[in-house]
């Protein structure tokens, strides 16, 4: 067997397990018989030990000021801190310069990390949002940068678009894909079968895109 937490519910008629990296979670009815749960929970023995695989060899979350180093754009840049005032960005050997300060402040380093990449990101959208936007005959009202949890982008029935800051960790051409996928929303808020036409018709290798995500898009968050 394996251990877990149980929770009972009035609400709940079934029974329900759910496997995170810290435990497992059980879920059941509250006048469950308890031989029979545990006989549930021994034939899905195999299961959970096959999630639990799964979660091991997920990416994990970013953790900067321990790992010293930051995914720009694709890349693993390495941070160092200086004797500067405000960060600095080195392309070319791939080096991200901090204050000094920031060293011992983990929430002001968090704050230091995700200003920089929203800055990135910002200076990207500068360069191909308008070319983008032309090209799908979508006329954007408001283009915002923050950070989100569980999304990469959205666009609002006013054609508002935000963008999620940490996507200025993925690779450019990744970027394109959530910037296609919002700008398609202009015109098509549903993801039905005439929005996913319109995404592949600007964005042919779409399928690829969104697979990426679903694989590496936890790389890209910061704790």
């Amino acid at each position: 067997m394996f251990d877990y937490q149980l929770k009972l519910s009035k609400r709940r008629k079934t029974v329900a397990i759910k496997v995170t990296p810290e435990q497992v979670v059980v879920t059941a009815p509250e006048n469950v018989c308890e031989v029979a749960l545990e006989n549930w929970l021994k034939s899905k023995k195999d299961w959970v030990h096959t999630q639990r695989q799964k979660l091991e060899l997920a990416p994990n979350k970013q953790k900067p000021l321990q790992t010293r180093s930051l995914l720009v754009f694709g890349s693993v840049y390495k941070i160092e801190f200086s004797d500067i005032n405000k960060p600095v960005l080195d392309h070319e050997s791939r080096f991200i310069y901090l204050p000094e300060v920031l060293r011992q402040e983990s929430l002001k380093f968090r704050r230091a990390i995700i200003k920089l990449l929203t800055d990135l990101l910002s200076s990207y959208l500068e360069l191909c949002l308008e070319q983008l936007s032309k090209q799908m005959n979508c006329h954007v009202s408001a283009v915002k940068i923050r950070e989100y949890k569980s999304r990469w982008g959205s666009c609002s029935n006013k054609q508002a678009l935000t963008f999620n800051s940490l996507l200025a960790g993925a690779p450019k051409h990744m970027i394109d894909y959530v910037i296609v996928h919002e700008l398609a929303h202009c015109h098509v808020l549903a993801h039905n079968t005439l929005f996913w036409q319109l995404v592949e018709k600007h964005y042919e290798d779409y399928k690829s895109a969104r697979l990426w995500f679903n694989k590496n898009g936890k790389a890209l968050m910061i704790e």
